[in-house]
């Protein structure tokens, strides 16, 4: 699975894209709001550590399609009322679908192997043949583990850094132009 690093870039910048480079709440609140939707689905950790049974609900439902949908549907009767709430849900929706997308297409080396992407109508946990992000190691922390973390961190900045720097250049742009036309 992805790092918190490599999902919060992807909610970065797939909500940026979806709202338009809208700015809604701010120019840095939006950047938050989106990088934490790209990180929600992994809150199924939550249980887990709280009952001592560390990544037991990871992977779950929260990592589905119809997830992503309730996720969206939240932000949009959360922000319907603010002015251009609409594309934030619609950024809301996009930065978590990212997660799942990302999960999706990573390395898995725990079973059940892959994301229940199409739950509740099918059970089944799936799972990319073609495999972009690499494995997180969650074990004990030796060098090697660390190292190979690190590069993980490294590879998902150098695929997603480019896209949420696009976005922000792009969000940028569009402030600039709205402010001189005003």
């Amino acid at each position: 699975m992805p790092t918190p690093l490599g999902h919060a870039l992807a909610g970065v910048a797939f909500g940026t894209a979806a709202s338009g480079g809208r700015t809604i709440l701010g120019p840095v609140k939006d950047l938050v709001f989106f990088a934490g939707f790209g990180l929600l689905a992994d809150l199924d950790f939550i249980p887990g550590l709280i009952l001592g049974q560390g990544a037991a609900w990871h992977r779950g439902v929260s990592h589905s399609i119809t997830a992503a949908a309730v996720a969206g549907l939240l932000a949009w009767l959360w922000a319907r009322r603010r002015p251009q709430g609409g594309w934030l849900a619609l950024g809301a929706l996009a930065a978590y679908a990212s997660h799942i997308l990302l999960d999706y297409l990573n390395v898995d080396t725990k079973a059940p192997f892959g994301i229940p992407l199409l739950w509740p109508f099918s059970g089944e946990y799936m799972l990319s043949h073609h495999a972009i992000f690499l494995d997180v190691k969650r074990h004990a922390l030796t060098w090697a583990i660390v190292k190979h973390d690190l590069l993980t961190m490294v590879w998902e900045t150098l695929l997603l850094g480019p896209p949420a720097v696009l976005a922000l250049f792009w969000r940028r742009v569009k402030r600039r132009r709205t402010k001189g036309r005003n």
